[in-house]
């Protein structure tokens, strides 16, 4: 069965509210909410907030100042807003851009991820570039991997246990927890089961698990004895 709602304020843009397995038409809403299994022909954008309670597909870009999402949400475009909560399995095609991303779960995009503030616990798998002014990326039960990582101040650590810990080792069985990136760029590094080709930063620590190509440090360098640094360099200027 199929349900489309919409309930308009008076004076205002309409909100969308889908509940069942609903099908809705994209367009511009106060706000969205989805309770069930649901999907969006085309671009959608809430002026004040997104919630999504279940299984959500967006079949273009999604913009909302707020958005939580618990279950799993499949964008084909765009995803943007100011604050984005995930809960569960966001996947994006195109980029993602936020001040604030909050993950418990896993994020996947095939662009990048431009952000503020990132904090992850669980696992992400980005094609492109991370780029945030502070991030913290705990890893638990799966392999992450970016192309490129940038920001200000950057720490990647394993965590011990995570409520999807059953989600991930099914999707990834056997799969090991560490971050694999190309390049690693910031001020303050500190990296934990991590495996990268360079990383390069102002004070650098390299923690246990890490295997590293090429360390490149302005100020500090600390390296825990067994990981694995090819070449490090003091660079000035």
């Amino acid at each position: 069965m199929y349900q489309e709602m919409k309930h308009a304020w008076p004076g205002g843009l309409p909100n969308l509210r889908m509940n069942g397995v609903i099908r809705a038409a994209g367009g511009t809403y106060d706000r969205v909410h989805v309770d069930g299994v649901g999907r969006i022909a085309g671009d959608v954008k809430a002026a004040t907030s997104a919630r999504v309670n279940g299984v959500l597909t967006v079949e273009g870009s999604l913009e909302a100042p707020e958005l939580r999402a618990d279950g799993k949400l499949n964008i084909e475009g765009i995803l943007k807003g100011a604050m984005l909560n995930i809960n569960g399995i966001v996947k994006s095609e195109g980029h993602v851009a936020a001040e604030t991303i909050r993950v418990h779960g896993i994020l996947k995009t095939d662009g990048n991820v431009e952000a503020e503030k990132i904090q992850l616990h669980g696992a992400l798998k980005v094609d492109g570039l991370i780029n945030a002014g502070e991030m913290e990326l705990g890893l638990t039960h799966m392999e992450s991997r970016a192309g490129e990582i940038g920001g200000e101040s950057i720490r990647v650590r394993r965590l011990q246990g995570s409520s999807w810990k059953w989600l991930l080792k099914w999707i990834m069985p056997g799969s090991e927890t560490r971050l694999l990136a190309n390049v690693i760029e910031g001020d303050d590094i500190q990296l934990e089961y991590t495996h990268a080709d360079i990383v390069r930063g102002q004070r650098v620590t390299i923690g246990k698990g890490c295997r590293i190509g090429r360390v490149e440090y302005r100020d500090q360098l600390t390296k825990h004895p067994e990981a694995e640094i090819g070449w490090e360099e003091r660079t000035y200027g």
